[in-house]
Parts: structure tokens; sequence; C-alpha cells
């Protein structure tokens, strides 16, 4: 029971995060650019959440839940991926 309220709650922040990109289409290009100046630093994954939250409307907060690891970890994935291509 406790494992099925964590999946929805990691699926209700998904939502919410989704629903700010789709009313900010400029939003997702901010965060893959973040992304991109901050994932080769020591600290990256750190760094990402910390300028996610202050340069966009999405907001980590200190104590980062299960949703926002896998939300830094999928901008990382897109970044790497990314790069791959060229």
């Amino acid at each position: 029971m406790a494992n099925e309220l964590n999946q929805q709650r990691i699926i209700d922040e998904f939502l919410r995060c989704f629903r700010k990109m789709l009313m900010d289409p400029e939003l997702a290009g901010e965060l893959v650019r973040i992304a991109k100046e901050n994932i080769n630093e020591p600290n990256a994954y750190q760094r990402i959440a910390e300028e996610v939250s202050n340069q966009t409307t999405i907001k980590i907060q200190e104590e980062h839940t299960e949703a926002d690891r896998r939300f830094i970890k999928l901008l990382m994935d897109v970044v790497k991926g990314d790069s791959q291509l060229y």
C-alpha cells in the first residue's frame, strides 16, 4: 500500500511538472540549457537541481523526493543522449 502511494505521489509530481511545461513552452528549453551547462560539473546532480529551482518555475526542495531524483536524472539523460547524436 505504501509503495502504491509513493508511486502515485511520483506520478502526481511528474504531471504537475509536465503541466508547467505545456503552459510555458520555453520551460523545456530552459531545463535542457541548465542541464547542459552543469552536466560536466563534479556535483552536476546537485547543481542542476539548484539551478532548476533558482531559474525556473519548477521548484525542487532541498530534500529531494523520488520524483525529483528521477526528473533530474531524466534531464541528465536527455543531455547525454543529445550529445551522443553529434
